[in-house]
């Protein structure tokens, strides 16, 4: 009869199992792995009883998954896979991150940064992200052509795309930081003229005109895109804002509007002037008249009555063919709302914070380029510099 095998500490048979079990305490948690074979089992238990010795109680894993491995290995293998990632792979991580519904950290803005983290996986997706220089990503923002203000929105987006590398122990440094941000220079903001404004609604009454009076559907879509430009221009409100807006949202008896979800991410609440007012009323008389036209069932792919105020969710058509017939250049929707809305207040006296408190700036001085425009006020206040007649 052979002799029964010495007993080693840390290795139990488990008969249910029918494996050898190894197993060591490290920080007030037991690690344990199975094993078929009794002598791989103790070749374990002795790896770790020496890292234990060599590298200390901390540099066990606390996961039979892990290896185990000294200092200078587990160095080793970090710098192998830092330098095997690929930009690529850490806009796919970040990109996911960004856009999961559970992230509270999750940008309101789900356009534009996956676009932006596109146009960088497209130049740097192949390259090892351990590898890219400063320099490179400077030559690279130049490249693109683009305003100082949107290159330091990429050189943005690249950073977060590192910090969240970083984060998760994938890269060591982040050479975006190296790159220094491009000088913006404030310009005042391109915004409507009034002349403009009575251009665009002449050609949008023409358009009405020559409706025959049976296509009353169209008509009344026509009538709405009046109403559209008095709302923008008069509320500046983002353009989401305003054809995601709501009638639960709009108070009448308090001459309100509140906008629920903001790029801010708090809600922000717009008095109605009389003309926007008067505006909102006709979008219910024309909405009712389109549901005596159509009824439930009318919508299309870009047109529903569902409780939004705008019966249009997009009105890139319409407005490029406005400007187009009305001869108005440069004009985006943004320019005609939050710029319109902000240099008429400014250009009429308004100070920064009512500006404020109208277009739900985050901080006042993102408003102070509105106040620039008000030169009565400027030309009132140098005239203490006349010099008085002897």
């Amino acid at each position: 009869m052979g002799r029964k095998p010495a007993k080693v500490k840390g290795l139990k048979w488990r008969e249910d199992r029918g494996t050898w079990e190894a197993r060591y305490d490290v920080n007030g948690k037991r690690v344990r792995k199975s094993f078929t074979d009794r002598s791989e089992a103790i070749v374990w238990l002795e790896m770790a009883r020496g890292l234990k010795h060599k590298e200390g109680l901390d540099s066990l894993p606390t996961s039979a998954s892990e290896p185990l491995l000294t200092v200078a290995e587990k160095k080793a293998r970090r710098e192998e896979q830092v330098n095997s990632v690929t930009l690529g792979d850490l806009c796919d991580q970040y990109l996911a991150h960004i856009q999961n519904p559970n992230n509270p950290e999750r940008p309101k803005d789900q356009r534009n940064p996956p676009q932006r983290v596109a146009t960088i996986k497209a130049a740097f997706g192949d390259r090892p992200a351990a590898s890219l220089k400063a320099y490179e990503i400077k030559d690279w923002l130049i490249s693109l052509g683009l305003s100082a203000a949107t290159l330091n929105r990429y050189k943005s987006t690249l950073s977060a795309i590192f910090t969240y590398a970083k984060e998760r122990e994938q890269v060591v440094t982040n050479p975006v930081r190296d790159v220094p941000h491009f000088k913006v220079t404030d310009k005042l903001p391109r915004w409507m003229s009034d002349d403009e404004e009575d251009k665009l609604r002449r050609v949008i009454d023409k358009w009405i005109r020559q409706t025959p009076l049976k296509h009353r559907v169209t008509r009344l879509l026509l009538r709405e895109h009046l109403n559209e430009i008095t709302v923008g221009s008069q509320t500046g409100m983002r353009k989401g804002n305003q054809y995601a807006l709501r009638w639960e949202d709009v108070n009448f008896k308090l001459r309100l509007i509140t906008l629920p979800d903001t790029k801010s991410g708090t809600p922000h609440t717009v008095p109605m002037t009389d003309d926007v007012h008067k505006a909102l009323l006709d979008q219910q008389t024309i909405q009712a008249e389109l549901h005596e036209l159509r009824g439930d069932d009318y919508e299309s792919s870009r047109m529903q009555l569902d409780g939004r105020v705008f019966v249009i969710s997009e009105n890139r058509e319409w407005f490029d063919r406005a400007k187009k017939e009305a001869k108005v250049k440069n004009l985006g929707w943004h320019q005609l709302s939050r710029h319109t809305a902000g240099s008429r207040l400014g250009a009429s006296g308004a100070n920064q914070k009512t500006i404020q408190e109208v277009l739900g700036h985050a901080t006042i001085a993102m408003s102070a380029k509105y106040t620039h425009l008000n030169k009565g006020s400027v030309a009132e206040a140098m005239r203490v510099l006349n010099r008085k007649s002897a």
